[in-house]
């Protein structure tokens, strides 16, 4: 690995580990900005973007279909389950 990719760097404030539920919930979170459900953390305000909530939910189905068979019970349920709210938030745009 390059230095640059040191997780010994103590100068960068402690990140989460690399797991499929991380990935899978910040995806989540990317959407529902885009859906105008939570505010940026950056601006504090909340827009909506319908096109990138879609795209975030199509990305979510894309790991659903290319991991098919690959992930745990709790992994396919946990993406089952955000794939569901995020498309019922999506339908339920005025």
């Amino acid at each position: 690995m390059s230095d640059a990719l040191d997780p010994a760097d103590s100068s960068s404030p402690p990140v989460p580990p690399a797991t499929f539920e991380f990935l899978i919930h910040t995806l989540f979170t990317q959407a529902l900005m885009a859906l105008g459900r939570i505010p940026n953390p950056i601006t504090k305000q909340a827009h909506k973007n319908l096109a990138t909530a879609k795209h975030f939910i199509d990305t979510l189905a894309m790991l659903e279909h290319k991991t098919a068979g690959n992930l745990t019970t709790e992994e396919r349920q946990q993406l089952e389950e955000i794939q569901h709210q995020l498309r019922m938030m999506f339908l339920d745009q005025p």
